[in-house]
């Protein structure tokens, strides 16, 4: 009788340990095995005295076309089909609830459809950067946020997830540009 409990303790143990195991492992295999996609975008800096600071990243395109009689629900899971153009910026090209056999395809939820246009709601929003340069990056946004090439977020996308791998301005990545700075 007294094995009963104590299997239930170490099953509840793995479990605990197991789940944010996996999310990493997950995280890490998109970040080793994605595609890279860049996505032009806007990059407020808010801060969270919870979850500290952080570049609010915000894609540019948020509505995609429906196809033909598709009908979709607030909150309905769909995958997106994005598509590079000549400047290397990738651009949402198609729109279903399968995922497509082909191509580089996203897992994303629609917020509303109207005019067969669908609002999405992208799976990242947030770029976490460390607190001693915060203020400095607060500086270089408030330099930067009227660039006429805008804010790049390089995105690495694996079997329909996503995971924000960096920003991009004048082709020059946002670490690199802190780290200049600072100097």
């Amino acid at each position: 009788m007294k094995l009963l409990p104590w299997l239930i303790f170490t099953v509840t143990v793995l479990a605990q340990w197991a789940a944010p195991l996996f999310q990493i492992w997950t995280h890490e295999q998109v970040l080793m095995k994605g595609t890279i996609i860049k996505l032009k975008c806007s990059a407020p800096d808010p801060y969270d005295p919870l979850r500290g600071r952080f570049l609010g990243v915000r894609p540019e395109q948020t509505e995609a076309s429906l196809p033909e009689g598709l009908k979709l629900a607030s909150g309905s899971q769909v995958y997106i089909t994005l598509t590079p153009g000549a400047d290397g910026i990738s651009t949402i090209t198609g729109l279903s609830f399968e995922p497509p056999h082909q191509g580089t395809f996203l897992r994303v939820h629609a917020r509303s459809s109207y005019d067969n246009k669908a609002s999405i709601t992208w799976p990242f929003d947030r770029f976490y950067i460390n607190e001693k340069l915060a203020p400095e990056a607060d500086r270089w946004f408030a330099e930067n946020i009227r660039s006429t090439k805008g804010i790049i977020a390089e995105v690495r996308v694996y079997q329909g997830r996503a995971v924000l791998a960096d920003l991009i301005l004048d082709d020059k990545r946002f670490r690199e540009i802190l780290k200049a700075r600072i100097k």
